[in-house]
């Protein structure tokens, strides 16, 4: 669906191909990516605006390999509406610039993560898309961004034994690290207080060792369990396959402590429990690099070289979090291709031309002097109107022209002819029209009034 497309919506961009799919579709997926627009001059007329239609169809049945879209790069007059609306054609969405925008790149529409999220399961979301960055969002909003490097040096501060607590680690965190179940109290609290403690001593140890508010890895020793819960530590961890004792329930359910069990020995738990550390503590939020979608590549490229970021986040119109691109892509983005009919000169094209890549020109007036990076098949004959170029192609390719196709293009000659009444014309242009006439039915005499 091209409005689709043309809206640049997830829906369309962010399609999940399936990997044996995706080898298969690849070169069908970056022409959908990379559009060829077929545009007139920035006023204009019926002819313009026909013969990008019509040159557009005709290019989408000789070619297999690329999308054409017709543009138009200004406001419709009283007359080309007039025509369009008669035989039932839509008008061509605006083309303003043809400079590159952001949203113009491979723009990589992951969703953000909940700043609660652990990071055992940014890892997992991170490996399950294949990114090496997600972004934290609230209701949509950016609030930072994780890399894998940022996961892997939050394992560098282990050390401290109160991390859990000072990245305010909610308990449901902690049992999912751990592969646990919460047995006795409110999962969605959190740990803000105290250190991780492991009971591997006797009680009379352990009473030295555990404060008010830890978080206690301990094994299936009632004696123990016991000491966690009079020293009132805020959570047990209870390792191993036995159960817990109803006693040692309730008297946890007593006084608000919660008891997760997990099926993982003490030093399995003791390593897994820091993976349940929120994003939130770890991501970037300061100086991050951001884009908005609307942003032209040409004028972030030098903050992109200045940047060592592997990945940029990117935000619309609305402020709401629109994905991630890379640094690679932004430097080796391709400009927007482009096909202009009607018009040869720089001054009558559509805003940031010399910016695009100039497939083709096919055109009727002088040569106005338009400078093209490297070389164009460059049509241009002296007839009073491109729409007689267009349908000469279409013969010359064998390619049959529908009624609608046929109707627009003698419209746009009865246009640009006066009905061959300017000196312009050409008698080429009137067999032409004489021609299409015959395909479109129509009478040329009362659509010309």
């Amino acid at each position: 669906d091209l409005n689709l497309f043309e809206r640049r919506t997830p829906a369309i961009v962010c399609i999940p191909f399936k990997n044996e799919l995706l080898s298969q579709n690849t070169l069908l997926w970056r022409n959908l990516m990379d559009p060829i627009y077929v545009t007139g001059h920035q006023n204009p007329d019926t002819d313009s605006i026909c013969s990008a239609i019509a040159y557009a169809n005709l290019k989408r049945q000789i070619s297999d390999n690329a999308t054409y879209i017709a543009k138009r790069a200004g406001q419709l007059n009283a007359e080309t509406e007039y025509v369009l609306g008669r035989f039932g054609v839509e008008e061509p969405s605006y083309l303003s610039n043809v400079r590159l925008q952001v949203w113009d790149v491979d723009v990589n529409c992951i969703e953000g993560i909940d700043g609660n999220t652990s990071i055992k399961n940014a890892w997992a979301t991170m490996k399950k898309q294949n990114v090496y960055t997600i972004a934290i969002t609230n209701d949509n909003k950016l609030e930072g961004v994780i890399s894998t490097g940022d996961i892997a040096m939050s394992y560098m501060d282990v050390y401290d034994s109160r991390i859990l607590s000072i990245a305010k680690t909610q308990y449901k965190n902690i049992m999912d690290a751990v592969d646990g179940e919460t047995i006795v109290g409110d999962e969605e609290q959190y740990f803000t207080v105290g250190k991780v403690v492991v009971a591997a001593s006797s009680p009379d140890r352990m009473e030295a060792v555990i404060e008010k508010g830890d978080l206690v890895i301990l094994g299936n020793r009632y004696e123990v369990q016991l000491c966690a819960i009079e020293l009132e530590a805020s959570c047990i961890v209870v390792c191993g396959e036995d159960k817990v004792t109803r006693t040692i329930r309730k008297l946890a359910e007593e006084r608000g402590i919660v008891i997760i069990t997990t099926p993982h020995d003490t030093f399995t738990t003791a390593r897994l429990v820091n993976q349940s550390m929120p994003v939130s503590h770890f991501m970037k939020k300061d100086g991050l690099t951001i884009f908005n979608t609307t942003d032209f590549v040409e004028d972030i490229k030098k903050d992109v070289a200045r940047d060592r970021s592997r990945d940029f986040p990117v935000i619309d119109k609305k402020g709401d979090f629109y994905g991630f691109i890379s640094s690679r892509r932004l430097m080796d983005a391709s400009k927007k291709k482009v096909i202009l009919v009607d018009h040869n000169e720089k001054g009558q094209s559509v805003d940031g031309i010399e910016e695009a890549d100039i497939l083709e020109i096919i055109d009727h007036h002088r040569l106005g002097g338009l400078e093209t990076v490297g070389p164009v098949y460059f049509r241009n004959q002296p007839v009073g109107c491109t729409a007689t170029i267009i349908y000469t192609m279409y013969r010359e390719n064998d390619v049959e022209i529908d009624k609608t196709t046929a109707a627009l293009l003698c419209s746009a000659i009865i246009s640009d002819t006066l009905l061959f009444r300017s000196p312009t014309c050409t008698i080429v242009d009137e067999m032409v029209a004489k021609e299409l006439a015959q395909i479109a039915e129509i009478d040329m005499q009362e659509l010309a009034q």
